[in-house]
């Protein structure tokens, strides 16, 4: 049994509802719709009718190559983007192993070393603002996640060098460091259950909240969007982390009202799945909704990053 759910006949005023208008009701949006009757006997004469279809044939064969066209020129272009890229990361990690044997050998002093630091940090930047770009316009390139795993090496060294220490606290990138763990808050929404494999792909697991300073800081990053959390009562009709322990009933960490495991969402079933709403609260929802996600994992000990 849910056992944490409070009664919606019993509610409140100012007790969060589930808004019944997230249905995917809409027309627009329905598997099929009734085609109308076509009607008999008012038909353009069979001379226009040729006419027109070879007018409609011959626009529709100027379009399609003027698209190949663009196809065409716009996978050049990115290719030349791809190439200047890999010029730019194979410079870089050039520079990081030259300051590396510099400071071995004595040869720098330790101010130029960090002015050189700092320089390659901010082409970092650069580079992987110039790497995400690219990666949006080819993301099934196998050579694209090769490139960006390079970019977290040059990232995680640069961190090294930084601290003059032979092992670091590094994370992927696109992955943000707090508290000894690496987090990944995504940008496109997924169900639940994608969410928990895209995070068990990259050695992850869906974040589990149980201390309030990591609670806060997660809530405050997520905020004002609606992120999966790894919380479901859906294996046992109780309340539990991915990770299989339980999880305790604080009713100030969720929305008024909730969970209620509402069943007029037109999905079928209740609310199994948690996620955190615009507040940083916590609301219960079908798992099947397509919500951002935060992934958590471990710090990299070695020099590589996790397979998207």
């Amino acid at each position: 049994m849910k056992g944490t759910g409070e009664s919606v006949n019993g509610a409140s005023l100012n007790e969060y509802q589930d808004d019944i208008e997230n249905m995917d009701t809409t027309e627009d949006r329905a598997f099929w719709k009734k085609e109308s009757t076509p009607r008999l006997g008012i038909g353009p004469p069979a001379g226009r009718s040729m006419w027109h279809l070879c007018t409609v044939l011959s626009v529709s064969a100027i379009l399609l190559f003027a698209l190949i066209i663009t196809v065409a020129v716009s996978n050049v272009k990115v290719d030349g983007k791809f190439k200047a890229l890999e010029k730019t990361v194979a410079n870089l990690s050039t520079s990081v192993t030259s300051i590396n044997s510099k400071m071995q050998t004595g040869k720098e002093t330790t101010d130029n070393v960090h002015i050189q630091i700092n320089m390659l940090k901010d082409s970092l930047k650069i580079t992987e603002r110039q790497l995400d770009t690219v990666t949006r316009e080819l993301r099934t390139m196998d050579a694209m996640e090769n490139l960006k795993n390079e970019v977290s090496q040059i990232k995680c060294a640069l961190e090294k060098l930084t601290k003059n220490v032979t092992s670091a606290d590094c994370c992927p990138m696109g992955w943000t460091y707090y508290s000894s763990s690496c987090f990944y808050f995504s940008d496109e929404g997924m169900s639940w259950d994608s969410a928990r494999e895209y995070c068990t792909r990259n050695s992850a697991t869906l974040v589990i909240l149980k201390n309030e300073e990591k609670w806060n800081w997660v809530a405050k990053k997520t905020k004002p969007n609606f992120y999966w959390i790894g919380l479901t009562d859906e294996r046992t009709g109780n309340w539990e982390w991915v990770d299989g322990t339980p999880y305790y009933m604080n009713r100030r960490q969720w929305k008024p009202g909730q969970p209620d495991d509402w069943t007029l969402h037109g999905l079928g079933g209740g609310e199994d799945c948690a996620h955190l709403h615009n507040d940083g609260r916590l609301n219960d929802d079908h798992c099947s909704r397509d919500y951002r996600f935060v992934c958590e994992a471990s710090v990299m000990s070695q020099e590589s990053e996790p397979s998207k």
